[in-house]
């Protein structure tokens, strides 16, 4: 029995199904999610005759003992914002974490239902989790896992932050940075509720990914013009786009540049609609959402034709309507505008498409009446696209087994830090011991990942980010089509990590991108906080 007092249905480590009961109390109800060796259930107090939630785990969970240890940490606060926990045990045959039952609906929830929030309630909402993360680092903890899906606007009207502490140590989190890794993930938030897009890990959120130009973000204010400078300038410095002069490191920073900005009040969210709450966290969606669409990045400026133009002469048209967004004066004031100089600008576009159509009709020749002075004018070659940073849509870890090594334990489930673009988080390996440290231990004959770049790309650099630590690694690169580097071209030249930004530069097309580290640096352990690919679609 579990704790030595369970009652009700009998249960072993290998069963644990609705009905079991936790500490003579916690009735398991429903399993709401399951992965990686841990199990989230609703469950039922029969003490108090209240929801929880209770997180079970598998028999040899390997961090159990950490979970329980975070969760009895975060029992100590008492912000009402921060979930509560009730109790958390590691002692007898299960251990088990039991905390409030939150019901609601999630930051990604709304967006998704409901289109981008208003800039003045975006700023509201995240204000709540910048002020709880703060009252949270005062205490020693940290959140480090921030995404659109741990914000919750509860059934109750009250703003929830959930997975506090126990949610990075369920995903083998850890950061030198934490109070820097967490204003980035408020920042994230706030981007994702003013634009629509998640700015993060394509596997953390069900959002759209965020826009890139020059590998960077694109600012919400560039995507969505209602969205206030001061905002957009929080957003920037708390997600450091652009390189700030001045960037928001704390949790406390973000709260105090977000209570300088004007906010509406919360009341006004969907989180206050009526009815029983959802037997998950999710809340399903509205019947009706409101008619709200994803912003989508501003398309490139077109490219002056190449072409001989037609000799006609265009009269300019009027410029453009300054009406921002669809409302009822802005309709009846369309109606109003089919004016002349509209017929006048619609009548040179016509000439303009007959004129193309009439030189490709003569093949672009001139007649035997035209002028024999002027002779046909060169074109102009189009300008070569430049490198930007490619999107990475997936990343694996590999290694390879010496004839008696054994497995690393780290190097799978740490490889898709290296595109979440947060840089307190690491692909590692595990840290191998003298006198073998920079042979993995003679465990292993290599180790690295796999970055999949969705589609196959021309790739002209790959960059690495690292600690000092790991630096005297030596690893190489592989570009193709597979993601087997037996059958990948060998990509620039071989190479080791340096202290901070390790450049690989050269010229190759495919899909996948492999690096794959042929020795561990001194220190035994390989880390790598992001990795970038660069070239053109």
């Amino acid at each position: 029995m579990c704790g030595g007092n369970a009652t009700g249905k009998t249960m072993s480590t290998s069963v644990i199904e609705p009905g079991t009961r936790l500490a003579g109390r916690y009735r398991l109800e429903e399993k709401v999610s399951e992965a990686d060796g841990s199990t989230l259930w609703k469950a039922i107090d029969e003490i108090l005759a209240r929801a929880v939630a209770v997180r079970t785990f598998e028999p040899g969970f390997p961090r159990a003992a950490e979970v329980v240890t975070a969760a009895r940490t975060a029992s100590r606060l008492t912000d009402p914002r921060l979930t509560q926990v009730f109790d958390a045990d590691n002692d007898g045959e299960l251990a088990y974490v039991i905390s409030e039952w939150v019901s609601g609906e999630t930051l990604e929830e709304m967006i998704v239902s409901g289109g981008p929030l208003a800039p003045g309630r975006a700023a509201r909402f995240v204000s709540e989790a910048a002020e709880a993360l703060t009252t949270a680092h005062k205490a020693g903890m940290s959140h480090l896992c921030l995404t659109a899906r741990h914000l919750v606007w509860t059934t109750g009207g009250t703003v929830k932050l959930t997975g506090l502490g126990v949610e990075a140590v369920l995903c083998g989190v850890n950061s030198t940075e934490p109070a820097r890794l967490d204003a980035l993930g408020l920042g994230q938030m706030l981007y994702a509720a003013l634009t629509g897009h998640w700015p993060g890990g394509a596997d953390e959120s069900s959002l759209p990914p965020a826009p890139e130009q020059n590998g960077d973000h694109v600012p919400p204010r560039e995507l969505r013009e209602e969205v206030p400078a001061a905002v957009d300038e929080i957003v920037r410095r708390a997600m450091e786009i652009g390189a700030p002069e001045e960037p928001l490191t704390t949790p406390a920073e973000v709260a105090a540049a977000l209570a300088k900005v004007p906010r509406t009040p919360l009341p006004l969210f969907a989180g206050l609609q009526s009815g029983p709450p959802p037997a998950v966290i999710n809340r399903p969606q509205r019947a009706e959402p409101p008619a709200k669409t994803v912003p989508q990045p501003r398309p490139p400026a077109a490219r002056p034709a190449a072409a001989p133009q037609p000799t006609a002469q265009l009269s300019q048209p009027p410029p453009p309507s300054t009406v921002s967004s669809p409302s009822t004066t802005a309709v009846s004031q369309a109606g109003q505008s089919i004016n002349r100089p509209l017929v006048a600008a619609a009548a040179a576009v016509a000439a303009l498409v007959i004129g193309i159509a009439a030189w490709q009709f003569t093949g672009g020749k001139k007649e035997a009446n035209d002028d024999p002075g002027q002779g046909a004018q060169p074109t102009a070659p189009a300008p070569a696209p430049s490198a930007t940073r490619l999107q990475i849509t997936h990343a694996k870890g590999i290694f390879d087994l010496t004839g008696n090594g054994n497995p690393d334990s780290k190097v799978k489930p740490t490889a898709h830090f290296v595109k979440d673009k947060k840089p307190g988080t690491y692909f590692e390996t595990d840290r191998y011991r003298e006198p073998y440290a920079t042979s993995f231990g003679n465990f292993l004959n290599g180790a690295g990942f796999v970055l999949d770049l969705g589609s196959s790309k021309q790739v002209s650099k790959v960059v690495l980010h690292s600690p000092p630590a790991s630096a005297g690694a030596a690893f190489k690169v592989y570009v193709g089509d597979s993601d087997n580097r037996s059958l990948a071209p060998e990509f620039g030249s071989p190479t080791t990590l340096g202290t901070g930004t390790t450049e690989v530069s050269g010229t190759a097309t495919g899909r996948y991108v492999i690096v794959w580290f042929t020795s561990s640096p001194p220190s035994g352990r390989v880390q790598v906080g992001e990795a970038s690919v660069h070239g053109t679609e």
